[in-house]
């Protein structure tokens, strides 16, 4: 009768439960920490090290400019992820069998210190044990992010079926924007199209590189015109740090994480943490 079923917790896979990971006891005396310096490293050892919801979006994703790219790209991070996860699943249960093996073959033997020597590999395999679990967290939650793009623009098969199909004018479009873009940045900071994307521009069919400069001339713009009110509004603040007689190094407010674009003089106290 095979038991295998019964003996792994097969549902236990996906949003697997890691707080269960316990710090080595003989850690903590080894190293004099505190009971707060152990829970430090317990939560370093649990804390989801893996890509967030606005890294996966904005900076994978959402990088490849249009939707139909987008799409694309998230369809091949999905792939990578899922092969991921197959090797993990795979992984975990091979421990969790070696586990059970271990337990056993301890049992059969009598020799005190070959017992000893078969409880390092039980108490390495646990460990192990909680990291594949871990990583199957982390893998699960990156796949969400990327459903979440795809189901921004396809809300069901049928729509799906548009993406998964190769499109030569939706790519044609793709490397006018991107090569647009491109353009634009080297003119935002150097005043003129580089020669790498220039050369990359002339490669194109003439009515795309047509396309592609206007739209690297009409994005530097509008990012130039947008700089300039931004300027504009932030011009108090800088006219108080001119003030200044001392010199300092600005630094950034806590506000300006949240799109909030402020400055602090660091020649003033930051005891209060007050914006000027």
């Amino acid at each position: 009768m095979d038991t295998t079923s019964d003996l792994i917790n097969v549902k236990d896979i996906v949003s697997s439960d890691v707080r269960s990971i316990q710090l080595d006891p003989k850690f903590k005396e080894s190293y004099g920490l505190s009971d707060f310096d152990e829970n430090v490293i317990r939560s370093a050892v649990l804390v989801d090290s893996g890509m967030t919801d606005y890294q996966s979006k904005y900076f994978v994703a959402k990088s490849q400019i249009t939707p139909y790219k987008q799409v694309r790209q998230s369809l091949m991070e999905l792939e990578v992820r899922y092969h991921a996860y197959q090797e993990i699943k795979t992984s975990l249960r091979k421990a969790e069998i070696m586990r059970l093996k271990l337990l056993k073959k301890k049992e059969e033997i009598e020799d005190l210190l070959d017992k000893e020597l078969i409880q390092i590999d039980i108490d390495k395999g646990d460990y192990d044990i909680t990291i594949w679990k871990r990583k199957l967290r982390q893998s699960e939650y990156e796949m969400n992010s990327f459903l979440e793009v795809i189901r921004q623009y396809a809300k069901n098969e049928e729509e799906l079926k548009y993406f998964l199909e190769r499109n030569e004018e939706e790519e044609r479009q793709y490397w006018v924007a991107r090569m647009g873009k491109q353009a634009a940045l080297d003119i935002i900071a150097f005043g003129r199209v580089g020669s790498g994307n220039m050369d990359s521009i002339a490669m194109m069919h003439k009515d795309d590189q047509l396309a592609a400069l206007t739209v690297a001339m009409e994005y530097s713009g509008l990012i130039n015109a947008g700089l300039h009110k931004i300027s504009t509004n932030v011009q108090d603040t800088v006219n108080r740090y001119l003030s200044e007689n001392k010199t300092s190094i600005p630094e950034l407010l806590e506000s300006a994480w949240n799109a909030n674009a402020n400055l602090q003089l660091t020649a003033q106290s930051k005891i209060k943490s007050e914006s000027i």
